[in-house]
């Protein structure tokens, strides 16, 4: 059973020793944009420390060998782009979004976050779930 995991559960996987083990026992499904939001999020997000770029850079890659990728292809960014009215998409939400279409097309039964309502309407087919 794949979980799809949102940049924020990610981060917080950097943390949280049990999260990280997860990870890497049952690998995970993310986007590649993921790792540049977790670099952001490491080296100059809201997060208690900051890490420099060359550490961040190093937890990203370490993340990365236990994840595998399904990227959007233009068109599905494009088509997921117009339904973003119907499901009350705006502004920064919408890298939320392209998260949710992303754990769909990987058939996901799982997306991983940190912050359930912000993906309150955003899937129909995935169970989005707490870390």
């Amino acid at each position: 059973m794949k979980a799809y995991w949102d940049s924020s559960a990610l981060v917080l996987a950097t943390a949280d020793l049990g999260l990280r083990r997860r990870l890497h026992e049952d690998r995970g499904i993310t986007r590649s944009h993921a790792l540049s939001e977790i670099f952001s999020a490491l080296t100059g997000g809201n997060l208690a420390i900051r890490v420099e770029a060359d550490a961040a850079a190093q937890t990203v890659a370490a993340l990365a060998r236990d994840l595998d990728f399904t990227d959007l292809e233009p068109q599905e960014v494009l088509t997921a782009l117009k339904q973003a009215r119907k499901r009350g998409v705006r502004g920064g939400r919408v890298h939320d979004y392209l998260h949710a279409v992303a754990a769909e097309k990987a058939k996901a039964q799982h997306l991983l976050v940190t912050d359930q309502h912000d993906f309150d309407g955003l899937t129909d087919s995935v169970n989005v779930q707490l870390v």
